[in-house]
């Protein structure tokens, strides 16, 4: 009688690829361990190789590319070792525009110019085969911009027009022009007039605004001082509206999934909090956000009682299922993985002024969805139930007070931040962590440094040097919160130095580190780190 190994050696090698082609990363590691023909099969097999890899570093496959599964492997493992060793080639410098308008989404970097057209760059990547392209288009209206929001994925450019400032007005028109990225023009699945039209019950000349576009739908957050907070998500395609609320509870938002929006928020007890709602089932009628039928809530940990909440912002990106369009013929791009982080930067007042970043996954929230229904009688989740295995708070070092205001900072699994303090020896730094686990797990089987402790507490920086962070971060009580808070979400991190730059902003894209040195002067311009 023949053994299984000797039946699957007669057995034709191209049926036998065949089944293993059908196989996802996991399965196909699994064979591995089965027996040295599978083992031998599969990493003799660039394609499967390739499958494998993808999963790793969070990718997925781009299928407009034309390039063989080896030719792939090769940029993928080209790209994986740049961003891992923070090796970027190209460094590119784009004046910045005086009207203060820009928009960071999709590897596309936009500005508003001083005659009131836009300037697109598609930001290049070595690693992914994608060429700089530059162009400027001149919308015939809106003449009034006040925020844009892009997804070259779709060719989608939403401009927000305010109304003009007039008197005894009681119903402003505020209106969103739903044109293309391309031409500036009415885009072609917009409703009949291009136009989304929203009434407010009054002006406010200090309102500013957060917009949003995932998938067919586009979020807009009005900001507030004179009237309280406004929220809405429309349908772009029809205009028909899905969601609306207002109260100055509601701090930020961020879409969460192709049916659920994440906010922070700050309750009556004057506490912080994270709130879900699901908007395809929800109301589309107007109301407050704790009146909802479809939602949940998640606390954050106890502050201590000499520390004041300043503010919450939560943000993410790409937004959910989002893919590069496919004229750009990549060959893979950043997956919509569970591990894709969120990253809440959060203000506190002690003695002095505090930040924090706090980052948790959508695997810790996912669990969670099936469990929404109406909240105006729930408490909150406890923290304790859901926070400390699957999040890292750690306090900043210096951050940069216009932190927020280049709130790009995150992009898949990876964070970038600033830092320009002792700890650096005075120079101008950038830490970038990587919050894919898997990652993670690979390089500390290769044999990658495991730190003591988080790098927050390290009083030195060695730059150039990567680490593996498991151990926990840790607060002590009455510090910043009642209780003792130790959160365990594992990353690899790595910093490097950055010359002839001075107390700046970084963004983080999926190609590029991007330096803000946002000056007063002829210099102010974005050095784009190109990966």
């Amino acid at each position: 009688m023949c053994s299984a190994v000797n039946l699957l050696e007669i057995l034709p090698p191209e049926i036998i690829l065949g089944i293993l082609l059908r196989l996802d990363a996991v399965s196909l590691t699994r064979c591995q361990l089965v027996c040295k023909f599978f083992r031998d099969t599969i990493t003799q097999s660039a394609n499967l190789v390739y499958t494998i890899e993808l999963a790793i570093s969070q990718q997925e496959d781009g299928q407009t590319s034309i390039l063989s599964p080896k030719e792939k492997l090769e940029l993928l493992r080209n790209q994986q070792k740049h961003w891992t060793q923070m090796r970027w080639g190209d460094e590119l410098r784009y004046t910045m525009k005086k009207s203060g308008l820009w928009e960071l989404f999709g590897n596309v970097l936009v500005q508003r110019n001083l005659d009131h057209s836009f300037t697109f760059v598609q930001l290049p990547s070595t690693h992914r085969n994608i060429l700089e392209r530059t162009w400027t288009v001149k919308p015939e209206r809106p003449h009034i911009v006040r925020d844009f929001g892009i997804d070259p994925s779709q060719d989608l450019f939403v401009l927000i027009e305010v109304p003009r400032r007039l008197r005894n007005v009681s119903s402003p028109i505020y209106n969103l022009h739903v044109q293309t990225m391309s031409a500036a023009k009415k885009h072609p699945l917009a409703v009949e007039s291009g136009i989304i039209r929203h009434s407010r019950h009054a002006f406010d000349q200090s309102t500013s605004f957060s917009i949003q576009i995932s998938g067919d739908y586009v979020g807009l957050f009005f900001h507030d001082s004179a009237m309280q907070n406004e929220f809405i998500i429309w349908e772009w395609k029809t205009g028909n509206k899905k969601l609306h609320f207002d109260g100055d509870n509601l701090l930020s938002f961020s879409f969460l999934s192709e049916r659920h929006v994440l906010f922070s928020t700050f309750t009556e007890e004057g506490a912080f909090e994270l709130f879900i709602v699901d908007f395809i089932a929800e109301s589309s009628e107007k109301q407050e956000y704790n009146s909802v039928s479809h939602g949940l809530k998640l606390a954050l940990p106890q502050l201590a009682l000499d520390v004041s909440p300043l503010m919450l912002t939560v943000r993410s990106d790409p937004s959910p299922h989002w893919a590069p369009h496919s004229d750009l013929k990549v060959p893979f791009y950043a997956s919509h993985s569970d591990e894709k982080i969120f990253v809440a930067s959060l203000w506190l007042q002690k003695a002095s002024i505090r930040h924090l970043t706090f980052v948790f996954t959508l695997s810790a929230l996912l669990p969670r969805l099936k469990t929404l229904g109406p909240i105006s009688t729930d408490s909150a989740i406890p923290w304790e139930d859901w926070g400390p295995q699957a999040t890292r708070m750690d306090e900043s070092h210096r951050i940069n007070a216009g932190f927020d205001t280049w709130a790009c900072y995150l992009y898949g699994t990876k964070l970038a931040l600033p830092e320009q303090s002792g700890r650096t020896s005075g120079n101008f730094t950038v830490h970038l962590f990587d919050f894919n686990p898997r990652a993670v797990r690979k390089a500390i089987s290769d044999g990658s440094r495991i730190a003591e402790g988080s790098v927050s507490n390290i009083e030195h920086i060695e730059l150039e040097t990567s680490l593996c962070v498991t151990a926990p971060s840790v607060f002590r009580p009455g510090d910043l919160f009642e209780d003792e808070i130790k959160t365990w979400l594992p990353y690899r991190w790595i910093s490097r130095t950055i010359p002839d730059a001075n107390f700046s902003s970084v963004m983080c894209s999926e190609d590029s580190i991007i330096i803000v040195q946002d000056s007063t002067g002829v210099g102010a311009c974005y050095r784009v780190l190109s990966f």
